[in-house]
């Protein structure tokens, strides 16, 4: 069986003029991937040429473990980044090597097979190696060495002749491929190029974009289906997809170790620098609010919890659960900023995929976080200037709802059939509890009536500082503690009701 080869290229290079090529010893950097002994994937980060490295003290070796160790853990375990190989440009590179590979090879068989046999390849004069591979300066020839006996190492050559399409003037082809301890000359090779994700314009992923639970199949696979499943997939469309998206970062890192010098004016880098700073000293001092407030809150906290053991407590953390449960997710938002802020090093933005999820939900939750503010101070300053005229239209509407509602509900049911039911007596009995239960508590609410209007500024106050979502959840609270008798009226008929019907299904047994 013939090994499969997918050279996945940037399309930065394919799409660089013919007027412009790239130097003869152009090195290839990224990631070997394989899951298979017949089926191997090269995912091109970059290219870049042995100069680029003149200006590091460090080795080429100890900068791509450096770089390496920037990627995500994930991709760290599958593949490792390294220098794949070299790329020479036909006819301007080790002239003899590639005429003489030319002439005992076919460039034009499908799939992009290999033009080279290892009896057509040089005899290591020229400075070429036995191989076929151009040998390399200092210790860069070192690395080629090692990678070479450690079986992971591709010759490309680039062919000049012939064009491609308006976007792609360059296509690599295979040369050899050291792989496993041997040379591969023949492969059916595809090379695929891609366009290398950048943060805030697009990335690659095999996941949905909705994430929905996947729908359970209800008809039984047949057997080939689960016998093809176990069959060890010849493509890792994980790790290559996660190196692709991890490129940019590799070339970034890459770059910042090895010290490549750029183009850049200094005024550029002072207001780079200013900005950054400014933004480092924002983080420090929301950082200093955010935790300043989150200490107040505690000490508030600890000090209504002081007799946590008493049932005065107990009963209110119960009752205003929701509330409390909101508090505490607006404090966690809190001091959360900080970390929105600051920046998290190489590592975290090391795949645009992971990024860019990260982004999404920061953006989101702080996006959310931004409307309840507004939606709260909204509020807030409407019942601040409206305190009185709001508080006497909710009284009178629980009036409304008292007499209108509750006692004429409850003197309905005394005397139908669908209601309290059973005998007429137990009815009135009935009916007459739960009206003395609406008066008691109706009395309870005119006495605590003129508190009702600190209530709403307090109401207000919290729209303001916390948003629009802690004022919602103490309204919940309130109105569940403002029909609690309703409640539990309905929660004692009801249970009496269930033992008058058991009662009467017990009396039909015995009497049957």
């Amino acid at each position: 069986m013939r090994t499969k080869l997918r050279i996945w290229w940037p399309n930065q290079l394919a799409s660089s003029e013919p007027a412009t090529p790239l130097n003869r010893n152009n090195l290839l950097l990224g990631w070997f991937a394989s899951c298979s002994s017949v089926s191997v994937d090269v995912v091109v980060a970059f290219a870049c040429n042995e100069a680029s490295f003149s200006h590091s003290n460090s080795t080429l070796q100890e900068i791509l473990r450096g770089v390496n160790g920037k990627m995500p853990v994930f991709l760290q375990e599958r593949a490792a980044f390294s220098l794949l190989g070299q790329c020479v440009l036909y006819g301007r590179g080790n002239g003899k090597m590639l005429r003489d590979g030319m002439e005992g090879g076919d460039w034009s068989t499908d799939g992009f097979d290999s033009v080279m046999n290892s009896r057509d390849l040089s005899d290591g004069k020229d400075g070429g190696s036995s191989c076929g591979c151009n040998e390399l300066d200092g210790s860069h020839e070192q690395c080629r060495r090692e990678c070479v006996e450690n079986g992971l190492w591709i010759q490309l050559v680039y062919d000049s002749c012939e064009g491609y399409g308006k976007d792609v003037h360059w296509v690599p082809k295979l040369h050899h491929l050291h792989w496993n301890g041997q040379i591969v000359s023949h492969c059916n090779v595809h090379v695929v190029v891609y366009e290398i994700p950048v943060y805030g314009v697009h990335h690659f992923s095999l996941n949905l974009w909705k994430s929905s639970k996947p729908v359970k199949d209800p008809v039984k696979k047949p057997k080939w289906v689960n016998e093809l499943e176990k069959n060890q997939p010849l493509l890792d469309l994980d790790t290559v997809i996660l190196a692709i998206n991890s490129a940019a970062a590799a070339k970034l890192a890459l770059e910042t170790r090895a010290g490549f010098k750029r183009s850049v004016s200094g005024f550029l880098i002072i207001i780079s620098r200013s900005i950054a700073f400014m933004w480092q000293v924002l983080a420090i001092f929301v950082a200093t609010i955010s935790t300043l407030f989150y200490i107040v809150l505690q000490l508030f906290h600890n000090f209504s919890s002081f007799g946590s053991k008493t049932r005065i407590y107990t009963t209110s953390a119960r009752v205003f659960c929701t509330t409390w449960t909101q508090i505490q997710i607006r404090c966690c938002q809190i001091l959360y900023w900080p970390i929105v802020l600051q920046d998290n090093g190489l590592r975290s933005q090391s795949c645009v995929e992971y990024k860019e999820n990260a982004a999404l939900h920061r953006n989101s939750t702080w996006s959310s976080l931004a409307v309840d503010l507004l939606l709260g101070n909204l509020m807030g300053l409407a019942l601040l200037v409206h305190a009185e005229s709001v508080c006497q239209w909710i009284l009178t509407f629980a009036n409304v709802i008292t007499n209108e509602l509750l006692r004429s509900g409850s003197v309905w049911l005394m005397g139908v059939p669908a209601g309290f039911k059973l005998n007429t007596e137990l009815a009135g009995v009935l009916g007459m509890i739960s009206l003395n239960a609406i008066q008691i508590w109706s009395t309870l609410w005119i006495f605590i009536g003129f508190l009702f209007i600190y209530f709403i500024k307090g109401l207000a106050l919290l729209g303001i500082l916390f948003g629009a979502t802690i004022p919602a959840a103490l309204i919940i609270d309130m109105v569940s503690i403002a029909t609690l008798h309703v409640s539990t009226l309905h929660w004692a008929i009801s249970l009496l009701y269930s033992w008058q019907i058991q009662a009467l299904a017990a009396l039909w047994r015995l009497f049957r």
